[in-house]
Formats: C-alpha cells, structure tokens, sequence
C-alpha cells in the first residue's frame, strides 16, 4: 500500500468528521504550505466534548511529505487563554493514540505534536520543552507556534527535530 492510498484510507474513515474550520477558542491556525495532499480531523467531531475526555487534543492532520516520502501525523491542541504544561501534554498524547488508531501499524508514520497558542509562560515552556509524546515506541518533543498567523502550522513542523 503506498502513501496516496494509506491517505485516501484515512479520509475514508475521516468521513464527515474532516474539519471545515481551523479556529477554536479563539485560537486560529494556518494550514499555507502545507501539503494539499492532507487529511485534518477535527476530533471535537470524532468525540464531541460531552461524550469526550478532557484530554482530547482540537485536530489532528495526516499529509504526506513528499520530499521523505513518509506519512505524518499532526496532532494540534489551540490554546487561547492559560496554557498548562501537562494537559497539553496529556491533550497531545491523546491525539498520538488517534494518529496510531487511523494508521495501519505495519507503515512507517512520522509524529509532531503541536501547541498553538497565544502566549506562554516560561515555567509552562520549559516544562513543554522538556516532556515527551510516546508514539509506537518513540519518543517525540512538542514544538509550539503561536495563533493567528500564515504559515503558522507549516513553520512549527519545520522546527521538528525528528524530521
């Protein structure tokens, strides 16, 4: 199975849970330079907030790097107010279990979680740098970018240091 089809999968199983928006909490997020040939689910949609834990993370997006030919799982919480290091860190662990559900575990996927926000506390950024998502027995950093801006999800997958 290659890339296209493992993508076309997941949008199968997506269905009408893909998102339509990029905004929540008052927190916006870009999806400029990303590759079109992606997939985001909004999880709200998946587990809609009175059924779900609240360690859910806002969107999860699957798009195919062309350049490493890989897959690659986003898992994104957009935080708008007070950003507390180990719900986000719980939220994204989260969207790693996602990532691994909509993922046949024999491919090889690539994992970056991200923070969105609009403003962090050191305490809180350095507790973020330090922590670990765990994904198919890895160990992933969470990067960070802030709301609002272009290019904003496509600058913090750049900043990943597992690609």
């Amino acid at each position: 199975m290659n890339q296209i089809e493992i993508l076309e999968e997941i949008r199968q199983n997506v269905g009408n849970r893909e998102a339509t928006s990029y905004r929540k909490s008052g927190c916006r997020i870009s999806m400029a330079n990303i590759p079109s040939k992606r997939v985001i689910l909004d999880v709200d949609l998946a587990s809609p907030p009175a059924s779900a834990s609240t360690n859910q993370c806002d969107y999860v997006l699957f798009y195919i790097d062309d350049i490493q030919d890989i897959l690659v799982g986003v898992p994104l919480e957009l935080k708008s107010g007070d950003v507390k290091a180990s719900d986000v860190l719980a939220q994204l662990q989260e969207g790693a279990r996602i990532v691994d559900d909509f993922t046949p575990k024999n491919i090889k996927i690539d994992l970056i979680p991200i923070l969105v926000h609009n403003g962090l506390d050191k305490t809180q950024y350095d507790q973020l740098r330090t922590s670990r998502i765990i994904f198919r027995s890895d160990n992933f950093t969470i990067n960070t970018t802030t709301c609002g801006y272009q290019g904003n999800i496509a600058e913090a997958i750049k900043k990943s240091i597992k690609r």
